[in-house]
């Protein structure tokens, strides 16, 4: 848990955002257009999946001063579709949300 704690107080805004966006969704699967719509403030004149991906580079410095791999999963999209989903299972949500009540 310290760990986690360590990773979310280094997150960059829209990064943690996204990452409690994922907490709160724990074992699914969300799409890049969902995160972008609910989480970043809609469309804009970029690429969507690289929006997502540019803003979780942004969890790059928890990363490295965590000690821990990144806490969420992703999946490309299918060939002919756009966009990668992402997920956080269960159990890592459940560390991740006790160590926000930590704080």
């Amino acid at each position: 848990m310290e760990r986690a704690a360590v990773f979310l107080a280094e997150l960059a805004p829209q990064a943690r955002r996204v990452f409690e966006y994922l907490l709160r969704h724990p074992g699914q699967r969300v799409h890049c257009m969902e995160l972008v719509d609910k989480v970043l403030g809609g469309p804009n004149e970029g690429d969507p999946a690289r929006r997502v991906a540019g803003v979780l580079s942004g969890m790059s410095k928890g990363h490295s001063n965590s000690g821990r791999r990144f806490p969420f999963y992703w999946w490309e999209a299918p060939e002919g579709s756009a966009g990668a989903t992402y997920a956080v299972r269960p159990s890592v949500a459940a560390v991740f949300l006790a160590a926000q009540l930590g704080q």
